[in-house]
């Protein structure tokens, strides 16, 4: 688990790096308008999703809990079945997709002159997810496995090949809006043989052929997994649509605007999902074994581990924020930063209470309970819809209930739904989960006290200086964390497991 975690987070390092460098360049080469069509074209695709996760998402799970129980026939007919589903949808979104991308003026706000290139943009993007649905049931062999590190390496080197792309791309043509979305393409061919290498390596006794396709497997996995796809319709009425909504009623410079705000902690809370999932395998594994009670005890101490992470980032970016924008954005004006700053944090609240709950989410999965989950973040996304709908065409303020409404009534699920939820999946107490979660909060207040002090004592009017204040910050907040966070016992634990590791290097 130690070596899932480290592998995600420097995945997800790489990932932020690109957004860091290449975010400027792409604001400043392209324009404002330009670069939240490349948001708005991968929130298509997170549109598009929704049909195939109710396949994948629960596959995992399925072939898990046979190849545990010993029964691998039966999980190698499972993974042909879903193999033969996801082909047979891949060709489909194929059609699809290339006829609303040659029809997409009609759909969206585009200003004349990026026509051809947002739509070109589009055309890949929605390629590389057709090529990512015949992908991803060969991601499953880490996830039996519980060698989630593999995916992340993996992931890691489908970046660099990302960002050398688009490096030789910019350095040598003209600037184009869609060299990004080319530059994906190209890491899912990379991605698709990877995984289809990983797995014939990791899981080569389940056995992969289309005599082993089996209609009535397909409809059980569908029939459990349609509450998943179902979550994923939630997640784009609560995110997903934010700039299309944008695009649609304020115009493409806000939308682009937007955009940017989102790109950082998008990114932070994409390291949310990435570990709430590296935990999701050792989970499934407790749950096959009927371990019920090691599983309570994981999950809290997952919880825990997840806020340790991720509460000196959230809470330092909403300290630091206006010096970084500032820093990030230089073609910007100081009113324009102030919009930005302030979407961000918006956008940063769900994040803040989501983290230490989002492996507490995982147990829906995991139990094969998603009926009611999914009822509450439809609700919640249909009143955030209508909500942000209501305010964007009577009121002033309508970017930035886009970017705040959704985040707030997330925040509130987390809060009081997720933990009282798992805790009933596991047969305990309501409140089981809530120490760990409550020192969580506790944690992120004292972080973000300290984080605001220590910035009003410095003028960072220099990236020289803003990484140094910053990487002093972070080191004094993990300290903080760590003493808030665990006990001594705890930290006894790790210490003497880090050094003990250590020795043996």
């Amino acid at each position: 688990m130690s070596i899932n975690i480290i592998a995600s987070i420097v995945s997800f390092a790489v990932t932020v790096g690109i957004n860091f460098f290449l975010t400027p360049y792409l604001v400043k080469e392209l324009g404002t308008e330009a670069y939240g069509f490349i948001g708005l074209s991968n929130n298509f695709v997170q549109y598009a999703t929704v049909i195939t996760t109710a396949l994948n998402s629960i596959a995992g799970r399925f072939i898990s809990l046979e190849y545990h129980n010993g029964n691998k026939e039966k999980a190698s007919k499972i993974f042909s079945s879903v193999l033969v589903a996801d082909l047979f949808l891949a060709a489909v979104l194929l059609v699809a997709s290339a006829f609303l991308t040659f029809y997409l003026d009609l759909f969206i706000d585009i200003p004349a002159k990026l026509i051809t290139s947002v739509k070109i943009t589009f055309g890949f993007a929605f390629a590389t997810f057709v090529v990512s649905t015949v992908t991803a049931i060969f991601t499953t062999a880490a996830f039996v496995k519980n060698r989630i590190d593999i995916n992340s390496i993996r992931d890691i080197i489908s970046n660099l090949i990302k960002v050398a792309l688009i490096v030789v791309l910019f350095t040598t043509l003209p600037a184009k809006l869609y060299y990004i979305s080319m530059a994906s393409f190209a890491s899912g061919l990379f991605l698709l043989a990877a995984n289809i290498t990983v797995k014939k390596k990791i899981l080569p006794d389940v056995k992969i052929s289309f005599k082993n396709f089996d209609i009535k497997l397909v409809k059980i996995l569908l029939m459990s997994g349609i509450w998943l796809s179902l979550s994923q319709l939630c997640n784009v009425l609560m995110t997903g649509l934010d700039l299309l909504i944008c695009n649609l009623t304020l115009g493409t410079l806000l939308m682009g605007m937007l955009s940017i705000a989102k790109t950082v902690p998008n990114s932070i809370g994409n390291l949310n999902v990435i570990l709430g999932n590296v935990f999701t395998p050792h989970f499934t594994i407790l749950y096959a074994k009927n371990k019920i009670d090691d599983l309570v005890d994981e999950a809290k101490f997952t919880s825990r581990i997840m806020s340790f992470i991720l509460m000196v980032p959230y809470a330092g970016f909403m300290a630091f924020g206006h010096q970084f924008y500032t820093l990030w954005q230089p073609t910007k004006t100081p009113e324009e930063i102030t919009m930005i700053q302030i979407m961000s944090i918006l956008t940063c609240v769900t994040y803040v209470f989501s983290c230490q709950t989002q492996s507490l989410m995982m147990l829906n999965t995991v139990c094969n309970k998603l009926k009611l989950p999914v009822f509450i973040n439809l609700s919640i996304g249909l009143v955030s819809v209508g909500i942000v709908l209501i305010f964007v065409n009577t009121t002033d303020i309508g970017v930035y209930a886009i970017a705040g409404v959704s985040s707030i009534l997330m925040a509130l699920r987390s809060i009081f739904f997720v933990p009282m939820y798992a805790a009933h999946l596991l047969k305990r107490k309501l409140t089981t989960f809530y120490p760990s979660i409550i020192r969580g909060w506790i944690n992120f207040a004292l972080l973000f006290v300290i984080f605001a002090f220590i910035n009003s004592l410095f003028t960072l009017d220099s990236w020289v200086k803003l990484v140094a204040v910053c990487a002093a910050a972070a080191v004094i907040g993990y300290i903080i964390s760590a003493v808030v966070l665990f006990k001594k016992s705890e930290l006894k634990k790790i210490l003497n497991k880090v050094t003990g590791k250590f020795k043996k290097a």
